[in-house]
């Protein structure tokens, strides 16, 4: 994947782009269905085959996650928290 600048700018531009269009997306989830659906919309128009389609879908909702995670550990305990379900950290040897 490309090398991105993402920043609290650029975020809130394209909300304002995304009011501009429909009030709605003042809620943050809607803004993020929107987002989404603009995703989709893009990698649809891609001259992908089906399996390249849904690595590139996969890919990015992995980058999602990613994001999502690495943003709210910011100023937080990064240790993995114990959940009910098995876990375990896999070092390479």
């Amino acid at each position: 994947m490309a090398e991105l600048s993402l920043s609290t700018e650029i975020v809130n531009n394209v909300v304002e782009v995304l009011k501009k269009h429909d009030p709605a997306t003042s809620d943050h989830l809607v803004a993020s269905q929107y987002l989404a659906a603009i995703i989709g919309f893009i990698v649809s128009k891609e001259n992908f085959t089906d399996d390249q389609r849904n690595e590139v879908i996969n890919e990015l909702s992995s980058f999602i996650r990613y994001v999502s995670d690495d943003l709210r550990g910011s100023g937080q305990d990064n240790k993995p928290q114990p959940s009910s379900e098995a876990f375990g950290i896999w070092k390479p040897e």
